[in-house]
């Protein structure tokens, strides 16, 4: 048996209005109540700066793990190609 997922937003008139032809079917219905803001604040920082605070992020521990030439053989750390 496969089973179709069908997710509607809007309100619950908006929703019915959509449901005539599911008339004769049998539904399962979850409700979830939407965020009254569902948009996210703006964050005005730089790339840069969103990279830097991931990196500041990280314990010393898990930097001090890379290889000392991670930079210079990126390709081959990454991808395995043979170091230069």
């Amino acid at each position: 048996m496969t089973t179709t997922l069908l997710e509607l937003e809007g309100t619950a008139d908006e929703i019915s209005e959509r449901l005539h032809g599911f008339a004769e079917r049998k539904l399962h219905v979850t409700v979830r109540l939407a965020e009254e803001d569902v948009t996210a604040p703006n964050d005005t920082r730089s790339l840069e700066e969103k990279l830097a605070a991931i990196a500041d992020s990280i314990p010393l521990e898990e930097w001090q793990k890379l290889p000392s030439d991670f930079t210079e053989q990126l390709d081959h750390y990454i991808y395995g190609s043979p170091k230069r």
